[in-house]
């Protein structure tokens, strides 16, 4: 990682610049300690590491890299958060440990998934893989059965949200939520994706692939690292449109790559048959963009989109530019998604006119799009212009 930023990283704020290095390996303490040096809000800093759960990672690396750098108040402001996150990771590796215990007590095999299954399949455990909720993926004739075991368990169902029929086509049962730490939900998940998704990932070869945690616990079982990366991407480009958590899949992606267990060409073998390779494609090029992720050159250039150079460029800056949810810069929802479906393709890969907000009226508000919903057409058309403009 060079330690001046590239045109792509100066697109983004100093403080956004800051924390994605952070996600990559050692090799980035430089520019870490090099961008500390800039002028950096630490109040923002602060608050984007914690949207993105990062701050118990971020805290050690940057007060051992740069802490002469850092001010005083807003480390000691992560010193303390990050304390707060460590015991509440030790109180998530409570109730994950006992729930599992009480589903392998009765038989039931459960594959971990998205943090639990990083937590212990990447990392060494939930402490240096933060995380707010506990995914498990069950056979759907055992969800009900998962459900009833939970709340025996001491998980309590939410007292106020979506009504449950909400869920009856989704991907996983209404969330439960710890009767000690409300804040921290578990999720039992019948299948990867919603009904509605275009991806053709055969479940069966998960659960065929995984390893089991242990020999205490025979039927919890985490997926290989191929489809661990395979669903990060997927989720973070698809499902999250390339917004949301950037920092921990940027981590996440790091890891995984920086393994022996990746066997890339199944890789891209799988993710083209799955119709991912889009998904993964962007999701490997901005971590190597923004973090100086190593990726296999032939990987990236089998699963990229066949677009001309230049526009591939203009939407690698698209996305570098409206990564975190805190600030878009893209002043139209339907320039941004006209931009997404430019990148991922959907046509091309297969997906036929599914698309990652086609639900958003049963799930989410449209205050994601902060004021860009209320601009006049003019001033909303003179603004998107503008903006195209600065990614050419």
């Amino acid at each position: 990682m060079p330690l001046r930023p590239t045109r792509l990283q100066q697109l983004m704020g100093a403080e956004e610049r800051l924390l994605l290095l952070t996600a990559g390996d050692p090799a980035n303490d430089p520019a870490i300690r090099e961008a500390s040096r800039s002028s950096i809000d630490w109040t923002r800093f602060v608050g984007l590491a914690q949207l993105e759960r990062a701050v118990p990672i971020v805290y050690p690396r940057l007060r051992r890299v740069a802490g002469d750098l850092v001010e005083p108040r807003a480390l000691e402001k992560m010193r303390r958060l990050a304390s707060v996150s460590d015991f509440a990771m030790l109180h998530l590796e409570t109730r994950l440990r006992e729930s599992l215990q009480t589903l392998e007590s009765r038989g039931v095999r459960v594959l971990l998934l998205k943090g639990a299954a990083l937590a212990h399949g990447v990392y060494a455990g939930a402490h240096q893989r933060p995380m707010s909720d506990i995914d498990v993926l069950v056979d759907p004739a055992n969800a009900t059965t998962v459900a009833h075991l939970m709340l025996e368990a001491g998980w309590r169902g939410l007292s106020a949200g979506f009504p449950d029929e909400v869920y009856d086509r989704h991907h996983h049962l209404p969330p439960l939520h710890d009767s000690k730490a409300p804040d921290l939900q578990l999720e039992v998940h019948t299948s990867l994706f919603p009904a509605r998704q275009p991806f053709a990932l055969d479940v069966g070869d998960l659960w065929e692939q995984a390893r089991t945690l242990g020999p205490a616990m025979p039927n919890v079982l985490v997926p290989s690292a191929m489809h661990l990366l395979l669903h990060a991407c997927l989720h973070f480009a698809w499902s999250h449109q390339g917004r949301f958590g950037v920092w921990r899949t940027i981590r996440d992606v790091d890891a995984l790559t920086r393994t022996d267990a990746i066997d890339w060409n199944a890789f891209v073998r799988v993710a083209r048959s799955a119709r991912g390779g889009t998904s993964c494609y962007w999701t490997l090029r901005i971590a190597e963009l923004t973090a100086g992720v190593t990726v296999p050159k032939e990987v990236t250039e089998q699963l990229r989109p066949p677009r001309r150079e230049y526009v591939l460029q203009a939407i690698e800056r698209h996305f570098v530019r409206n990564l975190f949810p805190v600030a878009y810069a893209c002043p139209s929802v339907t320039l941004d998604r006209t931009l997404w479906e430019l990148a991922l393709m959907p046509e091309w890969s297969g997906h036929g006119d599914i698309r990652p907000w086609d639900d958003d009226g049963k799930f989410f508000s449209a205050a994601h799009a902060g004021s860009r919903l209320h601009r006049k057409p003019l001033r909303q058309f003179l603004a998107a212009s503008a903006y195209l403009q600065t990614l050419l």
